[in-house]
């Protein structure tokens, strides 16, 4: 009587337990970007890691390096001095389309590179899908009198930069190569 009722509890616990289910039902956490519209989205993520990347929305410009120009004017001096020829007294115009946007003052008889300009910036760009040109002049105006000469000009295109990202963008264009220091803001 034992051994049946030993076999009976046995057949029992065997058929009574549930059966687990082969594919069981877990849910995985993953973090990650959630938004769809930023830069680093990860559509497999169920919980936002505020890890978010948006591509940037402005170009702020902190400084101009001026890191070669012509030193000549088609073979002649900029500018003839007192003491026979002098370098050129350069000054800078950032330009989109045909408006003037920022300028500096000359620096004056400039004769090494690089030549750093930091006069009226920051200047924050809210277009990046715009050119914008920043002119060398040699400034040769006196108390309104004379004319500036144009030394040379580097072009833009924010846009363009973007997917590089970094700090600096370098821009060069007929002898002359500047270096802009950026931020990029979202």
């Amino acid at each position: 009587m034992k051994r049946i009722l030993l076999v009976l509890t046995l057949i029992t616990l065997i058929f009574a337990c549930k059966k687990e289910d082969d594919k069981p039902n877990i849910t995985t956490n993953i973090e990650g970007c959630t938004d769809s519209s930023a830069t680093n989205f990860l559509a497999t993520a169920t919980i936002d890691d505020g890890s978010c990347e948006y591509p940037a929305s402005e170009l702020k410009l902190t400084k101009i390096i001026v890191n070669s120009m012509p030193m000549t004017n088609n073979g002649s001096d900029w500018d003839v001095g007192i003491l026979g020829s002098e370098n050129p007294d350069v000054f800078y115009v950032l330009k989109q389309g045909g408006g003037d946007i920022s300028s500096s003052s000359s620096q004056d008889n400039i004769s090494t590179f690089p030549i750093s300009f930091t006069e009226n910036l920051p200047y924050t760009i809210n277009n990046l899908s715009q050119e914008y040109t920043i002119e060398l002049y040699d400034s040769d105006q006196i108390a309104g009198l004379g004319e500036n000469e144009f030394i040379g000009s580097c072009s833009f295109t924010p846009n363009e930069y973007i997917t590089v990202g970094g700090d600096e963008i370098n821009i060069t264009s007929s002898g002359v190569d500047m270096t802009l220091d950026v931020e990029w803001l979202q």
